[in-house]
């Protein structure tokens, strides 16, 4: 019994490692893509420089999360990442949630900005990299796979508010990039967005959810 016990913490204590390995090596590799990388993708085309950055989200986020799973956890990553699992609930939702906070945006861009005007012609990056891939490559990582995986540990709320502190955290290389990582207002909105997304994601028990609530939520923020 008490060999057991002894394997089943060593086990926890490995699994631990090894995340936290995935972590720092996630963020190191996206913090140079924002921060240098970046740079060299802007000497192309607008449409060679949506289609690279797309695929260096898909390359970063999403190849290295779905290894994980599959050769690491052994499990089929579909079913870890609940993308095929209350798959109508959660496409019922992220619709729902997603047209109640573009009516929202619609309010505020009428009666607090008093211009109602809704800004479509946007970069082509806007619409691939902002709406098409933002919500599936972030959702996946964050809620997908991070949330789960401490949430194995420790309780969920404890769980949720360490992955939207980790969500906040991945934004600080374009934000540095960009000049705005001073604009504190935005750490606690993307904070408390975190913690938001993982609080549906948890409901619905569907990745659905979040990922087009995520993707419509940039969208709309582009748009506006």
């Amino acid at each position: 019994m008490q060999l057991n016990l002894n394997f089943e913490a060593k086990a926890k204590i490995c699994g631990v490692k090894t995340l936290i390995f995935y972590l720092l090596v996630f963020y190191f590799v996206w913090a140079l893509k924002e921060l240098w990388v970046i740079n060299y993708f802007h000497l192309f085309s607008e449409t060679t420089y949506a289609l690279f950055n797309a695929s260096a989200k898909v390359l970063v986020w999403i190849v290295p999360a779905w290894l994980y799973v599959k050769y690491y956890l052994n499990t089929n990553p579909m079913y870890y990442f609940n993308m095929n699992i209350n798959v109508k609930k959660g496409l019922f939702w992220g619709i729902i949630l997603s047209l109640c906070y573009g009516l929202l945006c619609f309010a505020i861009a009428v009666y607090l900005d008093k211009q109602g005007v809704f800004h479509f012609l946007l970069p082509l990056d806007s619409y691939i990299d902002g709406f098409l891939v933002v919500g599936i490559t972030e959702e996946i990582v964050f809620r997908g796979l991070i949330l789960k995986e401490i949430n194995k540990r420790i309780s969920f709320w404890k769980a949720n508010v360490i992955t939207a502190l980790l969500f906040l955290f991945i934004h600080y290389p374009i934000w540095i990039h960009n000049g705005t990582f001073f604009h504190f207002a935005s750490h606690v909105f993307i904070f408390l967005l975190g913690l938001i997304f993982g609080y549906i994601y948890k409901k619905t028990s569907s990745l659905w959810s979040v990922v087009i609530l995520h993707s419509f939520y940039d969208f709309f923020i582009s748009v506006l």
